[in-house]
C-alpha cells in the first residue's frame, strides 16, 4: 500500500486511489499563482514574464511543465513544477509597479488530484454538475466549478484524464467523496 501525505491539519489521505477503472493520484507540491492583469496589458506582462496568457476563458497554455489557464477576462490560474517555476511570483510582483494586475501565491493553499480511466468522466460528473462529454468539454479545457459542495477548478488533460485542483482544507472531503463515488457508494 502507498505512503499516506500528512497536511498540517493533521488529516492523512491516500496518494495513490484505485478502484475499478479509475486511478485517483495526489499531484505533488507545484507552484500556483493567481494572475489578474487588465487586458490592455496581458500581451506585455506575459512577454515579460516569459509566458503565454490565453485570451479566451477556459483556454490554458501548456508547456514546459507550466500549465496556465483563463478562467477569467482578466484572470489567470498558472500552475508549474515547484523547483522550476518557484521564481515566477517574484518575477510577477515585480511587474505590478508597472502595470495594472496583481498576482497572489497559493501554493499552499491548493493540492490537486489526478483521475485517470475509462469511466473518469462518469465519475466527475457524479459530483460536478458541466457536461463532460468531449465535445462540450474538450482536452485542455479548464474551468472553475465545484463537485459536491467543494471549489474545484476542472482540467481535461487527456480524453480519459482530468485534473482537480481543491483548497487543501478540501482535500479528505474530496478524497473521501471520490473514493465512495468509485467504489459505488451512496453518499
Amino acid at each position: 500500500m502507498s505512503s499516506d501525505i500528512v497536511f498540517d491539519q493533521a488529516v492523512e489521505i491516500p496518494d495513490i486511489l484505485k478502484s475499478g477503472d479509475v486511478v485517483t493520484t495526489l499531484v505533488g507540491e507545484r507552484t500556483r499563482l493567481s494572475l489578474r492583469v487588465k487586458a490592455a496589458d496581458r500581451i506585455a506582462v506575459a512577454k515579460a514574464l516569459g509566458i503565454t496568457l490565453p485570451a479566451k476563458i477556459g483556454k490554458t497554455n501548456t508547456k514546459a511543465g507550466i500549465m496556465i489557464a483563463c478562467l477569467g477576462p482578466d484572470e489567470w490560474f498558472i500552475v508549474g513544477e515547484k523547483a522550476k517555476y518557484s521564481n515566477l511570483y517574484n518575477k510577477a510582483l515585480k511587474l505590478s509597479s508597472k502595470y495594472v494586475m496583481s498576482v497572489t501565491d497559493v501554493s499552499f493553499r491548493n493540492v490537486a488530484v489526478e483521475l485517470t480511466g475509462p469511466k473518469v468522466a462518469e465519475i466527475v460528473n457524479v459530483g460536478c454538475p458541466l457536461d463532460l462529454s468531449l465535445a462540450a468539454f474538450p482536452v485542455g479545457k479548464c474551468t472553475r466549478t465545484v463537485y459536491e459542495a467543494a471549489p474545484i477548478i476542472l482540467h481535461r488533460l487527456s480524453e480519459d484524464s482530468f485534473a482537480m485542483e481543491c483548497w487543501r482544507s478540501y482535500a479528505p472531503y474530496m478524497v473521501g467523496l471520490m473514493t465512495a463515488h468509485v467504489q459505488g457508494q451512496r453518499v
